[in-house]
């Protein structure tokens, strides 16, 4: 009963979902504003549309995919956007999985990400970022700023930021193939820190370089509290990444990435821990299959390599990581994973890639939905097999390989569905709780909007 009362939520959330988006879809096409709203909004429309002067004097606001606020020289330029990400599912266990994780079983409903930003620029020399999180609870993303134009040196990023490491972990959220990250992504790659970090484009964009040192913070949940990680950060990392592009043609519509990225945690500090774990790529819930605990280290170093490939609408990507831990008491282990991936676009589009970043970004519809009018979309078909182990030295892990069937529903470049099914299996863990081998299906649907 229980399971048939979360499918049925979850069936009424997509119901729901879907007829926001085809009102919000028809109401995009010919807006109706009210007529007897008076004066100050009539003269607010007219800024907003042709960005003159309005209320606030000598500045300029409008809405171009975001909120803009120019001063009246546009020195200063400032843009606010949101986005929502509401997911529902359910997990189903086996009684090796139920025994380890007795609540591991059952619905959820949860915003995965509720987000925020700020981007401006100041003159043409500067640009800053400021983006938080209000799902489940309050978290910094992004806290920098960007000195674009320094003398034979070129950007220089300053703040809190994601370290240069992993083409799946660099890819926004918002524009990933699947719901969540792979296996191997999640437990290896360092995520964001307070640091500065150097990244240049080479040969006509061909190339891309990163070059960062951070302290080993993680997120805070308010500016003032990066005080205090920073002064109990326990090491700091020197990352790197470089991408090219030996093939690129049609404006990225066929294209042939490769990647490399190593990063070296130092970890000098006396009787320092680290741990290595990882969801079975679902947020619905907070347990780990695989778990290494947390083990005593001096430092790790961490090589990744990228690979990723479009003809058309079909496309393959995938990486790999190796990990190796200078731990006297856990006789130095390493630990391994990988992914790959493909996708196919029944509609026609192909991955959007961004040259600048060396990453894949937003996908845009040949046709955008609209009820009344025959546009349906994008729709995209996706299959990933991930694999990660985390038995080496004396550490017991366990070993998890994860199999996630796809299709993305892009009603337009701002609003899609997801669905995600994984067949999860864990084994040959004995850190608590033990699993010798246990198998979860998961069943995951999300409505995104950005805005």
């Amino acid at each position: 009963m229980k399971s048939v009362k979360s499918i049925l939520t979850v069936f009424c959330l997509l119901i729901c979902s879907f007829y926001f988006v085809v009102f919000i879809a028809n109401a995009q096409a010919e807006p109706q504003w009210p007529e007897n709203i008076g004066g100050m909004w009539d003269e607010w429309e007219k800024t907003a549309e042709k960005g003159v002067e309005g209320p606030l004097i000598g500045w300029h606001y409008y809405w171009r995919d975001g909120f803009h606020i120019d001063s009246a020289e546009k020195n200063l330029k400032i843009r606010f956007n949101g986005r929502a990400l509401l997911d529902g599912g359910y997990i189903g266990a086996d009684n090796e999985l139920k025994r380890a994780f007795p609540d591991l079983e059952g619905g959820n409903i949860q915003f995965r990400d509720l987000r925020v930003t700020m981007f401006g620029t100041l003159y043409d020399w500067m640009e800053f970022k400021f983006a938080m999180d209000f799902a489940i609870v309050r978290d910094i993303k992004d806290v920098w700023i960007r000195f674009t134009k320094i003398p034979y040196i070129g950007p220089i990023t300053l703040g809190h930021m994601k370290e240069p490491f992993s083409l799946e972990r660099l890819t926004s959220l918002g524009n990933l193939t699947f719901m969540e990250r792979a296996l191997p992504t999640e437990a290896f790659a360092p995520g964001r820190n307070v640091g500065i970090n150097h990244q240049v484009t080479l040969l006509n964009q061909q190339m891309t370089w990163a070059l960062g040192v951070f302290l080993n913070t993680g997120s805070f949940s308010e500016v003032g509290d990066s005080l205090d990680r920073i002064s109990e950060a326990n090491g700091w990392d020197l990352t790197t990444r470089v991408t090219g592009l030996p093939y690129y043609e049609e404006s990225g519509k066929e294209l042939l990435h490769v990647g490399l990225s190593y990063t070296h945690q130092f970890r000098g500090i006396e009787d320092t821990g680290a741990e290595l774990r990882a969801r079975p790529e679902s947020r619905l819930t907070d347990h780990r299959l695989v778990d290494t605990l947390e083990f005593v280290t001096q430092g790790m170093d961490i090589i990744n390599t990228e690979l990723a490939i479009v003809f058309g609408p079909l496309s393959l990507q995938g990486e790999y990581f190796h990990l190796f831990a200078d731990s006297d008491e856990a006789d130095n282990p390493r630990f391994w994973g990988f992914y790959l991936y493909g996708s196919y676009f029944i509609t026609g589009e192909h991955r959007n890639y961004d040259k600048s970043n060396g990453v894949f970004s937003r996908i845009k519809p040949n046709r955008d939905f609209h009820f009344f009018e025959g546009g349906w979309g994008a729709l995209e078909l996706a299959l990933r097999f991930s694999y990660i182990d985390l038995n080496g030295g004396t550490i017991r892990g366990g070993r998890e390989h994860d199999l996630t069937a796809g299709l993305n529903w892009y009603l337009n470049e701002k609003t899609r569905f997801m669905f995600n099914y994984i067949r999860a299996k864990a084994k040959d863990r004995e850190t608590p709780p033990p699993i010798e081998d246990g198998t979860a299906d998961i069943l995951q649907v999300r409505f995104q909007i950005i805005f």
